[in-house]
């Protein structure tokens, strides 16, 4: 249910403020408003969008649109996370490198987990050991 939702997701993030950076519109919706440009929740955004573009396979632009419809779903379900824990919880499933994994799937994942009553620390922790069970960790 919610890997369709996510997958034919385009361009939620961009849209109302195209002359701005991407991580400058994260840090945005992060806040729920107006932070400054050298924030530093600016700054993290780079570079998770970095570390997340380089261990699945989704551009920046749709990592950042999965990541926030994923806390609209969440919210839907009466979840609150930031968007910083969300990305920062994708970005810590992984303890090396490994080809080809998409990120919907994982976010997917999460949401599912979340949604039935896990903690952000508890759906993160899981999907790091069902890794571990699965021998790709």
């Amino acid at each position: 249910m919610y890997v369709l939702s996510i997958i034919v997701l385009q361009g939620i993030v961009g849209t109302t403020h195209a002359r701005e950076s991407l991580e400058y519109q994260l840090a945005t919706i992060n806040a729920g408003g107006y932070v400054s440009r050298n924030h530093i929740t600016v700054a993290r955004f780079r570079s998770l969008l970095n570390q997340l573009s380089s261990t699945y396979i989704e551009k920046e632009q749709q990592t950042a649109d999965m990541s926030v419809k994923a806390q609209q779903l969440l919210r839907k379900d009466g979840v609150a996370e930031s968007l910083l824990n969300i990305m920062e919880g994708m970005n810590q499933i992984f303890t090396r490198k490994i080809e080809n994994q998409k990120y919907a799937e994982y976010i997917a994942a999460y949401i599912t987990l979340r949604s039935k009553g896990q903690s952000h620390t508890e759906a993160v922790r899981g999907l790091q050991g069902l890794l571990r069970g699965l021998g790709i960790q």
